[in-house]
């Protein structure tokens, strides 16, 4: 990688955060994942004229003591953020994600808190989405289940009909064979 900690650092300032306010934990924790994560690629880091031009270029309004930041590096905070989560998002996820967010913000800590509410939310809206399969699988088991053993039963009880309508002619039959044979022997 061809940047340092103390350049992470001192473009983290750069970009409007209050180094003190974010504090160092936090500052070690954001730049060590960033080193981690681009040790074998080449991090590159906007110079402070080009985030101006890229926030005029995408009409980002700032308000009052508050900094402007781009869908790019929305989208590289909620990637960290995740990560330092062990939360693991694809592309796509990370894209959907930071379309909720904001894109200003008074500090790090109120970037940190909106970032962490976005994928908590993301998170929930997949859970539910993968509660809901789970429930229409179970209620189509259960359906499924219900129409076969209503089948099996009205089967069986169609079987046990048939059984005793055949057993009750065959019963029948037997009576009157007897009856023919007694009266044969009984008249010889």
């Amino acid at each position: 990688i061809k940047i340092t900690r103390s350049n992470l650092i001192a473009e983290i300032s750069s970009l409007g955060f209050d180094l003190e306010a974010v504090g160092s934990e936090n500052i070690d924790t954001i730049t060590q994942l960033l080193l981690d994560k681009h040790q074998n690629t080449e991090l590159t880091v906007s110079e402070p004229e080009e985030i101006t031009a890229a926030l005029s270029d995408e009409h980002h309004a700032s308000t009052p003591n508050s900094t402007a930041i781009t869908n790019q590096q929305k989208e590289q905070l909620i990637s960290v953020q995740a990560q330092s989560l062990g939360i693991e998002l694809g592309e796509s996820e990370i894209t959907d994600i930071s379309q909720t967010v904001s894109d200003s913000f008074t500090d790090f800590v109120s970037a940190a808190l909106s970032i962490n509410s976005s994928i908590k939310d993301y998170a929930q809206s997949k859970l539910d989405s993968i509660e809901q399969q789970i429930d229409n699988s179970n209620n189509n088991l259960r359906d499924y289940i219900d129409k076969r053993t209503t089948s099996l039963q009205r089967k069986s009880v169609e079987g046990a009909i048939t059984t005793k309508e055949v057993l009750e002619q065959k019963s029948s039959s037997l009576k009157s064979f007897s009856k023919t044979l007694a009266a044969a022997f009984t008249t010889q």
